[in-house]
């Protein structure tokens, strides 16, 4: 995958993210009746209760779907397991939900558990290998042996171990099972750079120019680590959603019934692989974490 179709792909699931609502949703995007316009109705009647208050001046536009992710049935019917149609384009799932919808709306899941994950272990890294780093001695050892502990196990087997055995749930859990290795071992190689942007001669400088310690390693060396805080942030981004599939595969996911790319995996397993509940999800689940990957590499 190339550095631009990698931007472009994640690109496209922000976007998707955003406008959930807009793409797959019972309720329209914008509908007049009786001359009165609304956007974005979050209340009152939807689908086809909506339908049937519309007059003949009356009209409405819907989200390409036009289905709810958590909807069981359609026009009043259970379909559970149907294969794609014009009514469900990926077809349902086991308890009969539009699996495009999911699919669509699972976006979200990912990447809210890719953004808090990143965001806590970015702080976790920074601190500790700035106190690491500025206290120095027996202290600063001992922070990065703990690091070492910490990130001795892959982020990802962690995860789904520590969400096994704890039985932990939710997006935001999942997010600290990844953040907490994946911090410790970020941490190691922010405090690496700082150590060695220390030694650089325009340290020295700024240091005989009367700056403080503290001035000269959150101001001058500081910032010499911010190509690796990227490229770490694209792998822990990576592993979330790797961690969130394998968990959410495990039945240790975002709770029931929040739309996951895992959860289609995981039902897809249980119902003879059906590829409607496979494909979509597995693709989309490889080629987020590719996409990351690769941009961790630049």
């Amino acid at each position: 995958m190339t550095r631009r179709l990698a931007l472009a792909w994640l690109g496209l699931l922000v976007v998707v993210a955003f406008a959930a609502d807009c793409l797959a949703a019972d309720r329209p995007i914008v509908y007049s009746r009786a001359g009165d316009l609304t956007w974005l109705p979050g209340a009152g009647p939807g689908g086809d209760d909506l339908r049937a208050t519309l007059g003949d001046d009356d009209w409405a536009l819907w989200p390409p779907i036009a289905a709810d992710p958590l909807a069981v049935r359609t026009d009043g019917e259970l379909a559970p397991l149907a294969a794609p149609s014009r009514r469900h384009l990926l077809g349902t799932d086991d308890r009969g939900r539009d699996v495009a919808a999911r699919l669509i709306h699972g976006v979200r899941t990912s990447l809210r558990a890719a953004a808090i994950a990143t965001t806590l272990a970015l702080v976790l890294a920074v601190i500790l290998a700035l106190v690491a780093v500025r206290v120095g001695g027996a202290t600063g050892v001992g922070v990065l042996a703990a690091c070492d502990v910490f990130a001795a196990a892959p982020a990802l087997l962690g995860a789904v171990a520590v969400g096994g055995l704890t039985g932990a749930r939710g997006v935001t859990a999942l997010a600290l099972l990844v953040a907490v290795p994946r911090g410790a071992d970020t941490a190691r190689l922010v405090a690496a750079s700082l150590r060695a942007t220390l030694a650089e001669p325009f340290a020295a400088a700024a240091r005989a120019a009367g700056a403080s310690p503290a001035r000269v390693l959150i101001r001058h060396a500081l910032p010499h680590a911010r190509a690796g805080l990227v490229a770490a942030s694209a792998i822990t981004a990576a592993t979330t959603i790797l961690a969130e599939a394998a968990l959410s595969f495990l039945g240790l996911g975002a709770a029931p019934p929040t739309p996951s790319w895992g959860e289609l995996l995981a039902q897809a397993s249980q119902h003879e692989l059906r590829w409607w509940l496979m494909l979509p999800a597995g693709l989309a689940t490889t080629m987020t974490a590719a996409a990351l990957l690769r941009l961790a590499r630049t």
